[in-house]
């Protein structure tokens, strides 16, 4: 073992027992059990890179799956199901966080996953397929890592929502949004095509059927579904406001630094409930950028 790896190991191990000693003063205090902060059903939205390394081969899609737990179980995807859980509540410093593994500074790699405030409130879960920490990044949003891969779980309204409610829609729209290119261009947009209506769909098209002129700055330059130009790492679906043939659903979007929420319009189509118009907050909307 050279220097670096010696004193990789070092921190790592420090890391750990760091950890431990957490999950000791947690137990201590807990007079609830430690899974309530948990309890019940889960999605798996999207997943973020590992700050530590790259993704391992063959590591399972989990978008769409959904994780139920109870205080003695966890009903779900492999391998998270198991049975006889042991649950820690626990409060974890940037260096111990994802079993002590960011590479340093801690803090700085704990922010690229969304994360600002420290220690982050977690629930350690211990059963016989292995041992898993969910750290909370809000009130209805997990992180956990699998196979170097940061899975964002939400409990969101819109992500335990009916198949056909408006705010479902939204959901999986977005799970594809954060799953793939989040910048608008003709194949970002036709990943999103099924989840748009007709009308909404054909402005797209017509958007980019006249193409920008060489040197002129683009109508969109961004990301013009969470208007931003620095991706969100997460978010939110809350409940449907339907009236008639029409919704409106607000999504909250989030990383380490900021939020902010935007209407999503949608239209009652054959097809089932579809995307028509994003308002943002200063009034400007998705249809009037690409006029």
């Amino acid at each position: 073992m050279n220097p670096t790896d010696s004193a990789t190991s070092a921190r790592r191990w420090s890391a750990v027992l760091l950890a431990a000693t957490w999950v000791f003063a947690a137990q201590a205090r807990s007079e609830t059990p430690a899974t309530a902060g948990i309890t019940g059903t889960w999605r798996f939205t999207h997943a973020l890179p590992a700050p530590w390394g790259k993704a391992l081969a063959g590591s399972p899609d989990l978008a769409g799956k959904t994780l139920t737990v109870t205080a003695k179980s966890i009903d779900g995807p492999r391998p998270f199901a198991c049975k006889g859980v042991h649950a820690d509540t626990v409060e974890y410093p940037a260096p111990a966080l994802f079993q002590g593994v960011l590479p340093e500074p801690a803090e700085r790699a704990a922010q690229t996953l969304g994360l600002n405030r420290f220690p982050v409130p977690s629930t350690s879960l211990r059963c016989s397929t292995g041992i898993f920490e969910f750290h909370r990044a809000d009130r209805d949003t997990l992180l956990v890592g699998l196979d170097n891969r940061v899975w964002t779980l939400s409990r969101a309204p819109g992500a335990t929502a009916p198949d056909t409610a408006p705010e479902s829609v939204v959901e999986r729209l977005l799970e594809a949004h954060f799953g793939g290119d989040m910048g608008f261009s003709p194949q970002s947009a036709e990943r999103k095509k099924p989840y748009l209506s007709a009308g909404l769909r054909k402005a797209v098209a017509d958007y980019f059927g006249h193409p920008e002129k060489p040197g002129e700055v683009p109508a969109i330059d961004g990301d013009p579904f969470t208007d931003s130009q620095e991706y969100p790492t997460r978010f939110a679906v809350g409940r449907a406001d339907v009236e008639g043939n029409y919704a409106q659903v607000e999504v909250t979007f989030a990383d380490a630094r900021r939020s902010g929420t935007l209407r999503y319009r949608l239209n009652r189509e054959a097809r089932g409930w579809r995307l028509d118009d994003v308002v943002y907050p200063d009034g400007r909307t998705l249809r009037g950028l690409l006029r």
